[in-house]
């Protein structure tokens, strides 16, 4: 059972097809978590120091790029670290601060066709130094604060073969009690949707509850 398992992590690094995959020219694109800090660094942990990356807010569709400034083994539970600065330019929400992070290709610049800053945000960057930052508004006829989601689902994949779904699923029983994942097909490829969650507190609780084996490459659907 062991070497099985030893199988399915190697199947896991080659065979399975998500959006966090990152090399020298290519990007990076994932959804997670945003975390904290009063310093102005963006900190990733894969990401290359100097690298553009847009940060779009999923709840209201506010994005901005930014540099990332250097990259450090923070808690897996979270995919960026960014400025407290920036929390009122995405309008974050602490509870839910879900978030979607893409890298920026050199050749590629995105630009703030309009930049909508409320009152309140002007009091609040009139204090405040901002280096190397567009603000994108993609939030066109929606409220600047439309924070209604349907659900976010946690999913690991996508796998070519079935069996290796399975095999997924039978790991992640192991670690969890009472989880029932499923294997659902997307685009000939099969994805095990594992647990629906509503904010940043259950994500917490199930990724803390595997303990033995850190499966890091989970992605996160939001509906």
């Amino acid at each position: 059972m062991r070497n099985r398992a030893i199988v399915l992590f190697f199947i896991l690094i080659t065979s399975c097809q998500n959006f966090s995959t990152y090399e020298n020219n290519n990007t990076y694109e994932k959804i997670g978590f945003a975390d904290f800090t009063k310093n102005d660094d963006v900190i990733h942990r894969n990401i290359a120091p100097n690298s553009k990356v847009k940060i779009t807010n999923l709840l209201n569709k506010k994005s901005i790029v930014v540099e990332v400034d250097k990259n450090s083994n923070y808690k897996k539970e979270r995919e960026i670290i960014i400025p407290n600065k920036y929390i009122d330019l995405l309008e974050l929400n602490y509870n839910l601060p879900i978030v979607k992070i893409e890298t920026l290709r050199t050749n590629k610049t995105f630009k703030a066709d309009t930049v909508k800053i409320f009152e309140e945000e002007k009091k609040i960057t009139q204090n405040i130094e901002i280096k190397n930052v567009d603000i994108i508004d993609l939030s066109k006829n929606n409220s600047s604060k439309n924070n209604n989601l349907n659900k976010l689902i946690i999913y690991y994949g996508d796998f070519t073969f079935k069996n290796s779904a399975l095999d997924m699923i039978s790991l992640l029983k192991k670690e969890i009690k009472n989880l029932n994942p499923t294997v659902i097909q997307v685009n000939k490829k099969f994805r095990v949707k594992v647990a629906t969650i509503n904010d940043i507190s259950e994500f917490d609780i199930f990724f803390n509850k595997i303990v033995n084996t850190k499966f890091d490459n989970y992605n996160i659907i939001v509906e």
